[in-house]
């Protein structure tokens, strides 16, 4: 049996995520190996618009390459303080601490972060703890019907399990001159995470919109994608005191610059298991350009920072777009 063929087993059998799975998992117990374009990551982000911070960042494993990625998008008062880094890595590693500038803690399992990261020029500390619960959407839709509705070849190309969760970002950011720190700002806003592992063939996905979108009261979190024919779309809105809204249906409207690609703006119809629809709406203040090539083609992602409008209401997040172009 080959390695995909495994994993495609793993997937088809997994039970309940616990909290164990909040940490890397290593598939050299049943599988003997990593499997092909193998991908774990962490990803966090926090938009604290008051104070003109921006931040990202994402951690993620490349077993089968033995190599890990480190990105962290820092925008302060709209400069560019930006940080990438390659580790090799011979052996899976025991803790997110094997970079001296950028580091992570599970502080408390499926519940609160913490990520440190210092450079000459900035210190920054946030603890993230979550305001809603981290949600697992196979966990609502059977693993099986999503198999029936978009096959099986989507496993060779995204077989990504994955929980979200909405939070709160505390912290400090220092900013710092000849080593010394001259300003301190508090930190105090609204932000996201999620996790995931498994299969994803980057330049196979020809488009996804992923949004994360922080209210007062609630989150509209929801991922659109276009691959081998298909549209897989799932999302959540979780609201205060309310049962989670499932995402059933995402309608995209994207406006971009004159290069047909760079998004300036978009509109999402959502539509809930109700047959509810509801309008989203984002205009980004701030984009990040993301190329990720390989020999057969190059995926381009557009990080966006963005203001969304929903009901009358304003807040604030990610607007992630991904367009791919193969040979």
């Amino acid at each position: 049996m080959s390695d995909d063929l495994k994993f495609e087993e793993l997937i088809k059998k997994r039970g309940p995520m616990t909290e164990r799975d909040e940490y890397m998992h290593d598939f050299v117990k049943e599988l003997g190996n990593f499997p092909r374009y193998h991908n774990e990551s962490w990803y966090f982000n926090f938009i604290d618009r008051p104070n003109k911070v921006y931040f990202v960042t994402r951690l993620s494993l490349h077993m089968d390459k033995n190599k890990s990625r480190l990105l962290l998008l820092l925008i302060i008062d709209d400069k560019d303080k930006s940080y990438y880094n390659e580790i090799s890595l011979e052996k899976m590693p025991t803790n997110w601490e094997f970079d001296d500038k950028l580091k992570y803690y599970c502080v408390k399992p499926m519940d609160e972060w913490r990520v440190k990261y210092e450079d000459k020029n900035v210190i920054l500390d946030i603890n993230l703890k979550g305001r809603f619960p981290v949600f697992n959407l196979a966990e609502v839709e059977d693993p099986k019907t999503i198999l029936e509705k978009y096959g099986e070849e989507l496993l060779k190309i995204a077989a990504q399990e994955h929980y979200e969760q909405s939070m709160i970002a505390t912290g400090s950011l220092g900013l710092k001159k000849r080593g010394e720190v001259f300003e301190s700002r508090a930190i105090k806003a609204f932000g996201h995470r999620d996790h995931s592992w498994g299969i994803r063939k980057w330049v196979q996905i020809d488009g996804w919109n992923w949004v994360s979108a922080q209210f007062e009261d609630e989150t509209i979190n929801f991922v659109k994608s276009d691959l081998l024919g298909k549209s897989p779309q799932s999302g959540v809105i979780y609201s205060k005191g309310k049962e989670n809204e499932i995402i059933e249906k995402i309608e995209v409207n994207t406006k971009t610059k004159e290069d047909g690609k760079t998004p300036t703006s978009s509109t999402f119809i959502l539509t809930d298991k109700k047959g509810n629809k509801r309008t989203l709406e984002s205009k980004t203040i701030y984009s990040k350009y993301l190329p990720l090539k390989s020999r057969t083609g190059i995926t381009e992602i557009f990080e966006q920072v963005a203001v969304f409008t929903c009901d009358g209401k304003e807040g604030d997040g990610i607007s992630e777009y991904l367009i791919s172009t193969r040979d």
